[in-house]
């Protein structure tokens, strides 16, 4: 018989102790029940956790890398920095040219690749990054034999290609940075390599080949393996984390999986075993400090952009960014607030009210922000299969303005017949606008953040896009009070 606990959970009456799990109750009110139909049932769940967590593997945490250590794990331009370091026989690693050897012949041997390369020319290959093409594009790095062959390259990490990078590069008659004509080189000795995750979409241009970090972290693991101490030590332990930087950012590790599947078993059974507590949280954790970069992932016609005032813990996209009606978005990661904002919707008081990025040392400014308060909302989350998004008013600002704002909010509503979407509903409360609430959708997902990504994601589309008539009132309730007040 197949039972559905949190349906019976619902039906179940009686007290809950206060030293169970502090937001998760439903196995606690099911072995309250005085039911010993229930009681059975619960057992027999229990016992089948049990029997699950005793087959998963102990594994423990891989220490973080440098990057991750500094917070650029997932910035693009230093994954680009440090590869083409390595490749490069001019730097200071004293790898000299036995990288790139490596790396040019395992080219060679790829079937979508038809390059050719002779140990013969290895002195003379060159390598740079960041080449100024002559139609003022940028590629991110150039390998090249001068008057015999190119390799252009396209990094890519979790932005996807923007203004058709690629066909650009292709379109481009040389490279006047490095004095390298494209007519100099045979059309069959032009290579041009889109260097991504494997998840990622493909390039613009057909004549680019995709090859994955992935295979690049394979080729940097077995250069090293075969390397048997032959290099400085600092360079190997340098290049080895790097490669452990990709693998834990691209590929889930044995530790990965099993805290993956371990978080599972506590929302399957929310139980109040300490090893299924503890692997959630360490997962709850992860995703506060990264639901705004997985949320911009997964939504459509979504950009990720990069917004230089923006701190690190902020992920910037544009919505239609091919469209007349592009607008950029900014999400604010972290656990206690989490919020989704307009990029117009944090303004100096001042007389043009310009559009800021961070908190400034005075209070001189006014923000509105749709937060989701991770932390907060926990329980109602986890439990209920709730979300619900908030539009505050920053403390910035003062009760009169709140109050302004707010009635221009309702009048505009008003004046223009608009319904507001069943999810939404006005606040009486003078620090807010609005509230939103949504379901999450917990039964179409193997994993529960993935689940509460899309119910944001969910909730995103429904605002931003779907409802975009009240995202305008919005705005232009915000700019008025601004002239209107300040």
């Amino acid at each position: 018989m197949d039972f559905d606990h949190r349906t019976n959970a619902n039906s179940c009456t009686g007290s809950i102790s206060e030293d169970t799990f502090a937001h998760f109750w439903i196995c606690d009110t099911l072995i309250s029940c005085h039911t010993p139909v229930h009681r059975v049932l619960v057992e027999k769940q229990l016992q089948e956790l049990v029997q699950r967590l005793n087959r998963l593997p102990e594994t423990d945490e891989p220490p973080p890398t440098t990057l991750q250590i500094l917070g650029r794990h997932q910035q693009e331009q230093d994954w680009q920095s440090l590869l083409f370091h390595f490749l490069s026989p001019k730097e200071g690693h004293g790898l000299k040219h036995a990288l790139l050897e490596h790396l040019l012949s395992s080219l060679s041997e790829r079937d979508d690749l038809d390059y050719t390369f002779s140990r013969l020319d290895l002195q003379d290959i060159k390598v740079e990054t960041e080449v100024v093409t002559s139609n003022d594009t940028r590629p991110d790095a150039v390998l090249w034999l001068p008057g015999d062959w190119f390799i252009c390259w396209e990094l890519k990490l979790w932005a996807s290609e923007t203004h058709k990078q690629t066909k650009a590069y292709i379109d481009a008659s040389s490279f006047p940075a490095i004095g390298l004509s494209k007519d100099d080189v045979s059309v069959d000795n032009r290579y041009y390599i889109y260097l991504a995750p494997e998840s990622s979409s493909p390039p613009e241009a057909n004549e680019f080949v995709q090859i994955s970090w992935e295979w690049i972290a394979s080729e940097l693991q077995a250069f090293l393996a075969k390397s048997q101490g032959g290099y400085p030590a600092r360079t190997t332990a340098q290049l080895d984390d790097f490669i452990s930087t990709i693998q834990q950012e691209l590929i889930m590790t044995d530790h990965q999986e099993n805290q993956q599947e371990k978080a599972q078993l506590y929302f399957d059974y929310y139980d109040e075993l300490q090893d299924v507590q503890g692997a959630f949280e360490n997962q709850w954790d992860d995703f506060t400090d990264n639901w705004g970069l997985r949320l911009a992932r997964d939504l459509n016609n979504v950009e990720i952009v990069e917004i230089p005032d923006l701190s690190d813990n902020h992920v910037g996209i544009e919505l239609h960014p091919d469209s007349e009606d592009s607008a950029r978005w900014v999400f604010r990661q972290g656990s206690s607030w989490a919020g989704i904002a307009k990029e117009q919707w944090r303004r100096r008081r001042t007389d043009d009210h310009p559009v800021i990025y961070g908190a400034p040392d005075d209070d001189n400014y006014a923000h509105i922000t749709l937060y989701h308060r991770l932390e907060k909302n926990r329980k109602k989350a986890i439990q209920d299969g709730i979300l619900e998004l908030t539009l505050w008013h920053g403390n910035s600002s003062d009760d009169q303005f709140y109050k302004l704002v707010n009635e221009r909010v309702s009048n505009k509503i008003d004046e223009r017949e608009y319904e507001l979407p069943p999810t939404v509903d006005l606040t009486s409360r003078t620090g807010n606008i609005l509230t939103a609430t949504y379901n999450i959708p917990i039964a179409e997902h193997d994993d529960f953040f993935d689940a509460y990504t899309a119910g944001l994601g969910g909730a995103f589309v429904d605002l931003a896009i779907e409802n975009s008539e009240l995202i305008t009132i919005i705005d232009e309730a915000f700019i008025e009070a601004l002239a209107e007040y300040y």
